[in-house]
């Protein structure tokens, strides 16, 4: 497994967890973090409707580990995926947009066709614990009423929080990676 100079590793210690014994990476701030999610209100408006706390403010043990994407934020409504492993289990949903197309409950639950692990291990290299908020990349291209995409992940005590505002549309390296990890979501869920 793939290790950045701002992820430490540790080794699972849960025996009760079903998750294979390997060297874990961990999430560790990030030059550029921000301490809130852009567009927080509305993504706080939509966790609220799922009944999700804040992410920011949700205890984790040390093992444990959530992550959520968000994307929209323009003509796109948004939607979100919320994945964690919590005492070892993993577990996930699909927050659907809330319009006048969908239907009540507005969520469902993932279920990876090749299970929590293989997903956790693609979303780590493609670089879910350690890509920098854009605002750290230089040249962005501007683009009005696109799609942008905010991950929230805490580990632990550990939260950080970044934003692509219109990856497909960046030159950099890490705005692929961005739209990488959100394909493997949808497909894979």
């Amino acid at each position: 497994m793939r290790q950045d100079s701002n992820v430490s590793s540790q080794k699972q210690e849960n025996s009760s967890a079903p998750t294979s014994r390997m060297v874990e990476p961990r999430l560790a701030p990030v030059a550029g973090d921000q301490s809130e999610p852009l567009f927080a209100e509305t993504i706080h408006e939509r966790a609220e409707k799922a009944n999700l706390p804040p992410l920011k403010s949700k205890n984790l043990s040390d093992d444990d580990i959530e992550f959520r994407m968000w994307v929209g934020f323009g003509k796109k409504p948004l939607e979100g995926f919320v994945v964690s492993r919590i005492g070892g289990r993993w577990g996930g949903t699909f927050l659907e947009s809330i319009n006048l197309t969908t239907r009540p409950p507005y969520r469902r639950e993932l279920s990876p066709q090749n299970g929590w692990e293989k997903l956790w291990s693609q979303l780590v290299d493609a670089g879910l614990l350690t890509l920098p908020d854009s605002s750290q990349l230089k040249d962005e291209v501007q683009v009005e009423d696109g799609t942008s995409y905010v991950v929230e992940v805490r580990q632990g005590s550990v939260y950080r929080t970044y934003t692509y505002m219109n990856p497909g549309y960046q030159k950099w390296r890490e705005a692929k990676q961005m739209l990488r990890m959100a394909n493997i979501l949808y497909k894979w869920c």
